[in-house]
């Protein structure tokens, strides 16, 4: 026992470790290698590295570390201190407390939720915003000059809002009250599919015109210098953000893309077994329900504003091309190859409708403006035809040749005539591929007579099969229109009266058989005419000219210097008297 080691050297010794104890002791002394700048600077960082040891969670666990060492260690030393064998609290330890429970973490999914959350509320407070700054100020009756549009341009402009705002009202209280009573059994699908029908309500009829919603307020703000003043000072408030009034309307656009993103993300973090994955897939799959009914609706919308476009281009269009039913497909530029439609070689436009084809004849542009075409301008289409698309009974693709390329027929058979016609045309526009246009067209025929192998109604044949020829194509037409021009300017023709006016007052020297195309009281006052002047004539230079009392010829020796009245003889008289 005599060889035993010092107990001394088996105490415990507290250590100080506090952000304080840890601070450079180096005193700034003036003229040292540190610097004063230096100085504080490492102070500075050590008490931001160590800002975390002086919060009351991690002071409380480390202290409570120290009492238990503490307290082993005066258990060990009884020689130094006795007091802890009577029951007598130490001096030199602190009063023992439970340590704090530290705050649950926060999971993955909890963490895309609360996101969710508050892009929600931001949504919201801007659709509220749009609300009260700018419709409200723009309807305000009692402010001076009264409300600064029409109730006709605020429905463009506003248009669904006030719904919107309501239906995302609802689901931020519903998402306020998952997040503040958090489970990982929550079902955050519920929340979208209930709604879902008011969000196919309220969204496709905003979004299809949102267009027409920036043309009116560009329109509004060009032409109106009060709304022009209301938006520059609704920009400068703080609740706007410094944005105009249609950056703000753009978000129910992107609204609900983003929404969808989000809840991916959640499926992601959320387990198979859960209720709420099979709940968030049946939401992610009814919002793209309804972007895909907006897209439709969207597409329907351009459509009818694009027919409405082409019956206003085309000259003597049929009324019943403008339907309800009718979609507008596409449109190509083509040649005619074969005279049924007209000319050959001429220039033709095809409009492809959902159920017919609308055939017409592209007019030239006038190089001259003359001032007939300038009061009554000359649409840039002529109607030829219009083919229903149940006639087409097949689609011909012409075998590509050097000779003949982008060349299609098709094989019609009109119900009331009982025949087929072929229409041949050579495709001109240069952004059309011709398999992808007659792909569309056998489709959409497919789909008016109701069959779903649209691939039987195309065939492949060579030209010579149908008797398509495309040599010379452009010269014959180009000799033709000459012709044409030339023809009509030497024609009478075109001008009947005219040539009515001209023959009634051209000389007697007229043959009979030129007034075939005179009316019977014009060719009786002709007649009477010639007749006058012929009985003159005759009278003039015949035998009895010498005979007194005749006239004379003016310039023959031995005549009467007053010449005598002649008095007028008409042809009957003229004949009975043998001239």
């Amino acid at each position: 026992m005599e060889a035993c080691a010092d107990e001394s050297m088996y105490l415990f010794q507290r250590v100080d470790n506090t952000p304080s104890s840890r601070l450079s002791t180096t005193p700034y002394l003036p003229g040292s290698r540190l610097g004063k700048r230096k100085w504080l600077k490492e102070n500075l960082a050590q008490l931001a590295n160590d800002a975390d040891l002086d919060s009351p969670l991690y002071r409380n666990k480390r202290h409570s570390s120290e009492h238990l060492l503490s307290m082993s260690a005066s258990l060990l030393d009884v020689t130094s201190d006795t007091s802890m064998v009577f029951g007598d609290t130490p001096k030199s330890c602190d009063i023992l407390t439970p340590a704090q429970p530290q705050a649950a973490k926060v999971t993955a999914r909890q963490q895309v939720v609360m996101e969710l959350l508050q892009t929600e509320s931001n949504y919201v407070d801007i659709l509220h915003t749009v609300l009260t700054v700018f419709k409200e100020g723009i309807e305000d009756p009692n402010q001076r000059g009264g409300a600064l549009l029409s109730s006709t341009d605020v429905k463009h402009i506003f248009g669904t809002i006030p719904s919107i705002y309501q239906l995302h009202a609802k689901i931020r209280e519903d998402l306020t009250a998952i997040v503040n009573n958090w489970r990982e059994d929550h079902c955050v699908g519920e929340v979208i599919l209930k709604h879902a029908e008011e969000l196919v309500k309220a969204y496709p009829p905003f979004v299809n015109f949102f267009e027409k919603t920036k043309a009116t307020i560009d329109e509004c703000d060009r032409t109106n210098q009060r709304f022009h003043a209301f938006l520059m000072k609704c920009r400068s408030r703080p609740e706007c953000g410094r944005q105009t009034l249609s950056e703000l309307l753009i978000r129910p656009v992107q609204r609900l893309p983003s929404v969808v993103l989000l809840l991916s993300d959640l499926r992601k973090r959320t387990s198979k077994t859960s209720d709420d994955h099979t709940a968030l897939e049946k939401a992610i799959n009814a919002l793209n329900e309804v972007l895909t009914h907006i897209n439709e609706d969207k597409r329907k919308t351009d459509g009818q504003v694009v027919m409405f476009d082409i019956v206003n281009d085309i000259d003597n269009c049929p009324a019943n091309l403008l339907s309800s039913h009718r979609n507008f497909v596409t449109r190509v530029d083509v040649v005619a190859l074969s005279d049924i439609l007209g000319g050959k070689g001429d220039h033709i436009s095809l409009f492809l409708f959902s159920d017919s084809l609308e055939i017409c004849k592209r007019r030239a542009k006038a190089s001259f403006k003359s001032p007939a075409t300038v009061k009554t301008p000359q649409k840039a289409y002529k109607h030829i035809e219009m083919c229903p698309l149940a006639s087409i009974r097949r689609v011909v693709d012409i075998t590509e040749t050097e000779d003949c390329k982008n060349v299609f027929a098709l094989i019609c058979r009109n119900s009331a005539e009982g025949r087929e016609k072929l229409y041949s045309f050579a495709i001109t526009s240069e952004d059309v591929q011709k398999e992808e246009f007659l792909k569309t067209l056998c489709k959409s025929v497919a789909n008016t007579v109701c069959k779903a192998d649209y691939e039987n109604l195309l065939a492949a044949l060579d030209a010579e099969f149908l008797d398509i020829d495309t040599h010379n194509l452009y010269k014959p037409q180009a000799l033709k229109r000459f012709g044409k021009r030339v023809s009509r300017a030497f024609s009478f023709n075109k001008t009947p009266k005219k040539l009515r006016r001209a023959i009634s007052n051209m000389s007697p020297f007229v043959r009979e058989n030129s007034m075939h195309h005179l009316t019977p009281n014009m060719r009786k006052d002709v007649g009477m005419r010639m007749a006058t002047a012929d009985s003159s004539e005759s009278l003039q230079e015949s035998p009895i000219s010498g005979i007194a009392g005749t006239p004379s010829r003016p310039g023959i020796p031995g005549t009467p210097s007053r010449p005598r009245q002649i008095p007028v003889i008409d042809a009957e008289q003229a004949s009975k008297m043998g001239f």
